[in-house]
C-alpha cells in the first residue's frame, strides 16, 4: 500500500495505528517539528540535569510533538507512541533516583480511574467523552510527573482545551484532540518543574 493510500484511508476508530500510518501521517514538515521539539528538549534538559536526563526528555519531546500533530489532525493517539512513553518514564525517574513506588501506583491509579469514567461516560451518554489513547497518555504522565504535580499538570491540559472549544465555539457535540493538549504540556511539566 502506498503512503498516498495509507495518508488517505479512513482508519477507522478501534483499528491498529501501524508504524507505516504514523510515517504516512507525519510529512517532512511533521518530521522537522518533531525534530525541533527533540533537541530543544535535549538542551533544556541538559543545561537543568545533565546527559543522561537529556538522552529521556529528547525522547520525551520527540514522542509529545509526533502525538500533538498527530492528534490534531486525525484526532487519534497511536498506542506505538504513547506506550513506549510509560518504560521511559519508569527510566526517566530511576536515571533522577527518583523512587519508583509513586509513579508506579500513579499509573496504575490514574489509568484505573480514567477507565472507569470512561465507561460511566459511555453507559450513561452512549458516547464516548474520553478517548482510550487520553486515557494511556495520562496514564504514562503519571509515571513521568510526580504525583503531587499531577492535578497541575490536568488543569493546565484542560484549561487549554476548553480555551480552545471556546475559541472555536466548539458546542457539546463537538470535538477537541485533548491529546494535543496533553503532550505539549507532559513536556512542560517535565522540562520545567
Amino acid at each position: 500500500m502506498s503512503c498516498a493510500k495509507i495518508r488517505s484511508s479512513a482508519n477507522p476508530a478501534g483499528q491498529r495505528i501501524s508504524g507505516r500510518h504514523i510515517a504516512a501521517w507525519l510529512g517532512p514538515r511533521e518530521r522537522s517539528a518533531i525534530l525541533a521539539c527533540a533537541a530543544v528538549a535535549f538542551c533544556v534538559a541538559l543545561f537543568r540535569h545533565g546527559w543522561a536526563e537529556a538522552g529521556t526528555s529528547a525522547l520525551l519531546g520527540a514522542i509529545t510533538a509526533a502525538i500533538t500533530l498527530i492528534d490534531l489532525r486525525h484526532f487519534r493517539i497511536p498506542d506505538l507512541l504513547s506506550l513506549p512513553l510509560i518504560p521511559f518514564g519508569l527510566l526517566a525517574a530511576q536515571l533522577a533516583q527518583a523512587p519508583l513506588m509513586p509513579h508506579l501506583l500513579a499509573l496504575v491509579a490514574v489509568w484505573g480511574l480514567l477507565t472507569l469514567l470512561q465507561w460511566a461516560f459511555l453507559a450513561l451518554r452512549r458516547r464516548s467523552g474520553l478517548g482510550s489513547g487520553d486515557v494511556k497518555l495520562m496514564a504514562a504522565a503519571a509515571v513521568w510527573l510526580d504525583p503531587s504535580v499531577l492535578p497541575a499538570f490536568v488543569l493546565a491540559a484542560t484549561g487549554t482545551a476548553l480555551l480552545e472549544g471556546w475559541l472555536r465555539r466548539v458546542g457539546l457535540q463537538g470535538r477537541i484532540a485533548f491529546g494535543a493538549h496533553l503532550a505539549p504540556w507532559l513536556a512542560v511539566f517535565v522540562l520545567t518543574v
